[in-house]
């Protein structure tokens, strides 16, 4: 066996390979090429491989066919197909349903619509509408509410859903509802609850499943299936960054992890913040509410893709807000509302188009901007004032990272764009609104080389190596500004 590896990422929009030499412990190589995923992947890989040779020159020939993956280690993530779309059905917003959306988003999936208490029939047409692929159906704790959980599953049974239902709620009846389902002609799989009892979170048995289901659902994708003769589709892209985000973080017995970090991915379709770190209140007079959160968060901002969603973004901030950002990061640079506007209903509109002129890779970066500003303050945790019977204090809710030490910035704008850095710029500094509980003055760095799904690859079978990768390409932002 080689002691080069191959880190692949199954892109909606790109096939990315990166070369490991194993003995090294570097990169030695790295390509992309435009993903097939509506026609056959095997091309959109043996393109990337091809380019991967032209570059790097790593095979004995160029690229004919993928046996020239024979005789090396190859690991894949995947998002092709778009991931996994779920919808999620809990008993009350604020407990099992935030329980259940820890589960999915820790898998991998993007969650396209959460619905609570006892369903209504314009529910059911609203999940439909969402072509959701599978369904988390979860509510109650053990023993306890069982109405809710067995009225929803009569509905979806009843259903012209034809997407699988993942049963993670109230074990005491968990059965029956399995039972109603699969009466109803639907695929079940039955987990353990996500919320046991009130206020405790259990989501793993439900995340295995929901991952699970990502790769069968993966190997579906055209070619997808004939390219395992020579490599492992082993994980979600987003699981696969987690994953790496949290090694790094963590680090293992003999190298170092960094500790608490924010990394914020800006994609094309969507832009996913996570989180390593308990995010206790700090301060005085503080009231924390709220289930405990997760030590490894994920979030997934559906509408802050910054190709998908280019108008979306434009609208979220007004056409006075994006000329506020553009001037206040390329002042000298100007460009009439007019062509601004056409180009980012051009990219929405054709999402693989890439700039063609300076003020195109601009606009790029300042839509980056908006979408890392926005996607941070959904993430983190947020507190409101009180008054109370002995004085003044704060509630808290979600995760208190105002001292968290580092925040990394991955995705292909920071790899491509030459004004990365600038998106982030300033990212760190206190915002006049002191009710959102996000970083305050932390040290900025740059996923230059896209290399996070690859070490989260790595992680499981060269845990040494993949913290090492993590801290070498990790490029604090001054440096990123060479």
């Amino acid at each position: 066996m080689s002691s080069l590896v191959l880190l692949i990422d199954f892109g909606s929009t790109f096939t990315k390979v990166i070369a490991v030499d194993l003995d090294a412990s570097q990169v030695v190589g790295r390509s992309q090429a435009p993903s097939t995923v509506l026609t056959d992947v095997r091309q959109g890989l043996l393109q990337a491989l091809s380019a991967l040779h032209e570059r790097h020159s790593l095979f004995n020939q160029r690229p004919s066919s993928l046996d020239v993956l024979s005789g090396h280690l190859a690991l894949a993530s995947s998002s092709a197909a778009g991931g996994l779309r779920m919808a999620v059905i809990g008993l009350v917003p604020g407990l099992t349903l935030l329980a259940a959306s820890q589960a999915a988003l820790g898998a991998g999936a993007k969650v396209v619509g959460s619905f609570a208490f006892k369903l209504a029939g314009n529910s059911i047409e609203e999940i439909i509408r969402l072509h959701a692929d599978m369904v988390l159906l979860t509510g109650g704790t053990d023993g306890g509410d069982s109405a809710t959980i067995l009225h929803n599953a009569h509905l979806l049974a009843n259903s012209l859903i034809s997407v699988p239902v993942i049963v993670a709620g109230n074990q005491a009846v968990a059965p029956q509802v399995c039972e109603i389902l699969k009466a109803g002609g639907k695929e079940v799989r039955l987990t353990d609850n996500v919320m046991p009892r009130s206020g405790v979170v259990a989501v793993d048995s439900a995340r295995d499943e929901i991952r699970k289901l990502f790769i069968e659902r993966i190997t579906q994708a055209r070619g997808m299936a004939a390219i395992g003769e020579f490599v492992s589709v082993v994980l979600p892209t987003p699981m696969a960054v987690l994953k790496g985000v949290r090694i790094g973080a963590v680090g293992t017995n003999r190298e170092e992890g960094w500790g608490e970090m924010v990394v914020v991915d800006v994609g094309g379709a969507t832009t996913d913040v996570h989180s390593i770190g308990y995010g206790y209140p700090v301060g005085e007079n503080v009231i924390s509410q709220g289930l405990p959160e997760p030590y490894a968060k994920r979030t997934v901002e559906g509408d802050l893709g910054i190709r998908f969603n280019a108008a979306t973004l434009l609208g979220q901030v007004g056409p006075d807000g994006f000329d506020a950002q553009w001037r206040a990061m390329f002042p000298q640079l100007q460009v009439s509302r007019d062509e601004i506007g056409r180009y980012i209903n051009e990219i929405t509109e054709k999402t693989a188009r890439v700039p063609e002129q300076r003020w195109h890779t601009v606009a790029d970066a300042v839509l980056a901007r908006i979408a890392v500003e926005l996607a941070l303050e959904r993430h983190v945790g947020k507190r409101e004032r009180v008054v109370t019977s002995k004085g003044e204090a704060w509630v808290h809710y979600g995760k208190d990272l105002r001292n968290t030490p580092r925040l990394i910035a991955t995705g292909g704008v920071f790899t491509y764009n030459p004004y990365g850095s600038m998106i982030v710029s300033g990212s760190g500094r206190e915002r006049v609104d002191s009710t959102v509980l996000r970083p305050k003055h932390p040290q900025i760095y740059l996923d230059s080389s896209y290399i996070l799904y690859a070490v989260g690859l790595l992680e499981q079978d060269y845990p040494d190596l993949a913290v090492r990768l993590f801290k070498t390409y990790m490029r604090p932002i001054a440096d990123s500004e060479d």
